[in-house]
């Protein structure tokens, strides 16, 4: 069988490490460092199918404070993506911008911004409070780090010190979109407009939760206000993920294809179902099997596809 492999390594960042590395992980226990994803290539021994040297795999590192600053990307054996991302608290992001509006002379670094979008930014937000994140580009390591920037991001908390906005800029220093979120009054995200260079929204996602059947439901819309998709997550009476239903639409908000995913008692993915269409049966699905540690957290997934074939469901072997 085509497996999928999923290797968590457990040291030093914090829980939301894990959801960075968008794996379907909601939860984790104690710190991590390390999160690597890998796809074997599948080699068939005399009848069987068995896992043979990785087809691609994903390697994110954290820091102590469960920040993601490397993000590896590998075909084989050899890296074909790496981002590296520099973070600067709030006396850093503050020195930053004071610099720019003074000049690129006071920080080499700064070299290659001019008077731009960001530098209106820095003016017009020099008494706020926030943070910001660099992103790099890692695959030319002969340069120096500051001459490999991709893109600058800058995220402003709200009274309650959550993230209420966030301002991405390119590499000149041009507006690339801006974020704004809102929350609902016990804290938990209501709603997240995405505006492009010339602030005008183009993405708006509203959340909606429903206490009395323990379920989350997260809608997001075009620039025409037309649903794009919609996720409805439903919950154990431990907190733990029980079912997951992903829906994707077409122009006309009808179905494109539906994916419904099911978790064990530990939170853990079980088995994944593909719609396509509205079809009342699925075309693939997969069933998956999880390791845990002593803590908890997953350090291994793996799982099995099956297609449906006029009405039969069958192994899908050597596929992903």
């Amino acid at each position: 069988m085509k497996t999928q492999l999923a290797l968590l390594s457990l040291a030093l960042a914090a829980p939301a490490a894990a959801q960075e590395a968008n794996r379907g992980f909601e939860e984790i226990n104690g710190k991590t460092a390390v999160v690597k994803v890998v796809y074997p290539r599948q080699l068939r021994r005399g009848g069987t199918w068995s896992d043979g040297p990785p087809s691609m795999s994903f390697v994110n590192i954290y820091d102590d404070r469960g920040r993601p600053v490397e993000e590896s990307q590998y075909s084989g054996k050899q890296l074909s993506l790496r981002k590296i991302a520099t973070w600067l608290d709030a006396p850093e992001a503050a020195a930053f911008c004071a610099a720019l509006r003074k000049g690129p002379a006071a920080d080499a670094s700064f070299a290659g911004t001019d008077e731009s979008a960001l530098n209106r930014f820095c003016a017009e937000k020099a008494k706020k409070k926030f943070t910001a994140r660099f992103e790099h580009d890692g695959m030319a390591t002969s340069r120096p780090l500051s001459e490999r920037l991709i893109r600058r991001i800058f995220i402003l908390p709200d009274k309650e010190g959550r993230p209420a906005e966030e301002w991405r800029f390119d590499m000149m220093g041009a507006l690339d979109s801006r974020v704004e979120r809102k929350y609902a009054q016990d804290g938990t995200p209501a709603e997240e407009t995405v505006y492009n260079f010339e602030e005008l929204p183009v993405s708006r996602t509203v959340y909606a939760r429903n206490k009395a059947v323990n379920t989350e439901t997260i809608s997001v819309f075009n620039d025409q206000d037309q649903l794009v998709s919609r996720t409805v997550k439903a919950f154990r009476e431990t907190g733990k993920l029980r079912k997951v239903v992903e829906t994707a639409f077409d122009d006309g908000e009808q179905e494109r294809w539906r994916d419904e995913t099911s978790y064990d008692g530990n939170g853990f993915r079980a088995a994944e179902a593909r719609y396509t269409g509205g079809e009342q049966d699925p075309g693939h699905e997969y069933e998956y099997e999880v390791k845990a540690d002593e803590k908890g957290n997953w350090v291994r997934e793996s799982r099995r596809k099956f297609v449906n074939f006029r009405g039969s469901r069958m192994p899908a072997a050597g596929e992903a």
